[in-house]
């Protein structure tokens, strides 16, 4: 089956400032049988994980403090060493202005909120399914 994606295989990120969602997120994760679901609470926090753990695929909130999704992904994109990392920018904003400063910084996909799981597995599918 072309495209498809091995989740057991998979490390993701999870990066949101509201514990809350992690913790909705990562047990979604963990039924789709992602093999590794890892949490940061902010852009700062996340950028460190992203270098100490590369993940796969980064799952980020936009509006975050200090740092929110967008200063995050940019901050990533201008690492040498994990700037191609894809990210799935988790919002409640999915409005033009939004989406398109999204493309800018070359996010994979949005996932609107509340998320679920099937389309949790489909944005993931086709960002790292290719």
């Amino acid at each position: 089956m072309a495209g498809a994606v091995d989740f057991a295989s998979l490390k993701i990120l999870v990066i949101d400032d509201q514990e809350f969602v992690r913790t909705i997120v990562k047990k979604m994760l963990q039924q789709l049988g992602t093999g590794t679901v890892l949490e940061a609470q902010d852009g700062v926090s996340g950028l460190d994980s992203v270098r100490d753990n590369r993940p796969d695929l980064v799952i980020c909130d936009i509006q975050m403090r200090p740092m929110d999704g967008f200063g995050f992904v940019r901050q990533l994109r201008a690492s040498d060493d994990v700037g191609t990392t894809p990210v799935i920018m988790l919002t409640a904003h999915t409005d033009a202005a939004t989406i398109a400063r999204a493309k800018d910084l070359d996010i994979g996909a949005f996932l609107a909120k509340p998320v679920l799981p099937p389309a949790l597995r489909e944005k993931i599918t086709q960002v790292l399914g290719g």
